[in-house]
């Protein structure tokens, strides 16, 4: 886990506060007594917009300006279905696989990916999980469900887990606010205790793909899955490790099949 306020790429944003407000300014911004500001740019918030339909004007309800609302569309160009990355080849007609998944498979059948690490997004995910900004989760939730209207729903959703130290440190696991946010969504089951990490990982920041596999190998303990359909939902791929071996722990104890949900990837080092 990376310390807070810190992106995948080890970068620092200076607007990521793990500090919340004081519960008096919270209960003043929720009764509408102060101005609000777009979490991504942080310009004052109006009634603009209204021109914007589709998910861009869902978007507006949670409180994004107009032009950032725009920026957050999914990003097109092709990229491998499997893992996300973007492809060195345009991508005609069935999704295509990178070389690497192709030589080996990772253990997910579909998934649902909103974009690349970048511009608008980049800056929206650093608010949520290193800003103190949980109440994100249902924004982004969004942007996951418009992903995964390709996948069959699931029989239940879950996270992908924190070992208890990093998440005492942090406060809240982000990737179980997604989860929690699809699940009322769409009136799904979410069961973190499905799957488990009792092992805590070393920070993965700078770290080789191959050295990132050896350290996620063997951290995450599933029960209670067997026959089921799973949705597991993580807010960046860096390299894919940790959701590759959360999924191969998910599929040895028996699970019919897992499909991973995320907001970004970011691109190879």
């Amino acid at each position: 886990m990376m310390p807070a306020g810190q992106d995948a790429a080890g970068e620092r944003d200076r607007d990521a506060s793990p500090r919340r407000p004081f519960p008096l300014i919270r209960l003043a911004r929720l009764l509408g007594f102060t101005e609000h500001r777009c979490p991504v740019c942080g310009t004052p918030v109006d009634a603009a917009g209204k021109d914007l339909s589709g998910p861009e004007a869902g978007m507006l309800a949670h409180g994004l300006c107009p032009a950032c609302a725009r920026a957050l569309r999914p990003s097109g160009g092709g990229r491998c279905r499997a893992c996300g990355l973007p492809l060195p080849w345009p991508a005609a007609g069935q999704p295509l696989l990178c070389g690497d998944c192709l030589a080996s498979p990772p253990p997910w059948q579909g998934l649902a990916l909103h974009g690349q690490y970048r511009g608008a997004l980049r800056r929206l995910i650093l608010r949520f999980k290193h800003g103190g900004r949980p109440s994100l989760a249902f924004l982004l939730a969004g942007l996951l469900l418009d992903a995964a209207s390709c996948l069959p729903l699931p029989d239940a959703v879950l996270g992908i887990p924190q070992h208890k130290d990093h998440l005492r440190r942090r406060g809240y696991n982000q990737a179980h606010e997604l989860a929690v946010a699809l699940g009322l969504m769409l009136s799904l089951p979410v069961r973190p205790g499905l799957l488990r990490r009792p092992a805590a990982v070393p920070h993965q920041t700078g770290l080789t793909a191959s050295r990132r596999r050896r350290n996620a190998a063997g951290t995450f303990r599933a029960d209670g899955v067997r026959g089921l359909r799973l949705w597991l939902v993580d807010d960046i791929i860096t390299t894919g490790s940790t959701l590759r071996a959360a999924g191969e722990e998910l599929r040895r104890a028996g699970a019919a099949r897992v499909d991973v949900l995320a907001l970004a990837r970011t691109p190879l080092p």
